[in-house]
């Protein structure tokens, strides 16, 4: 059984190379659509390309989807896994240390603070 690790590989090293080659060569083709005139490309007998505009479109398209995904999907997705404030699971768990209240010195002990006691630390003791 294969393991399946991301460490280096001869099959991955291939695989990237290619990919590597493919995307540089996109790139160049891209580049040399975008700058050389249409009279020069017809004459290379590359008479069916996309309109000069698309070479400014694409780019801002793909901005624009790039920022919808950092500002829009990529929080909404976070917000849907983490589970809500009432379920157990933010409450406490097995490993969690509760905090001695008996024990007083001037460094307090490690411990584990509740949600309440954070929000509350948080958001009302405020002076306004």
């Amino acid at each position: 059984m294969p393991e399946h690790t991301p460490s280096p590989s001869p099959s991955r090293a291939v695989y990237g190379f290619v990919l590597y080659l493919g995307s540089c060569s996109a790139l160049g083709l891209y580049f040399v659509w975008a700058i050389l005139p249409d009279a020069i490309l017809h004459s290379l007998g590359l008479t069916y390309w996309p309109m000069k505009s698309w070479a400014v479109t694409l780019p801002i398209y793909g901005c624009v989807l790039l920022a919808l995904f950092a500002f829009l999907f990529y929080p909404g997705l976070n917000f849907m896994i983490v589970p809500p404030v009432t379920d157990m699971r933010t409450i406490t768990d097995n490993h969690s240390i509760p905090l001695d209240e008996t024990m007083v010195s001037e460094i307090p002990p490690a411990s584990d603070l509740s949600l309440a006691e954070v929000c509350h630390h948080l958001y009302l003791d405020r002076k306004l």
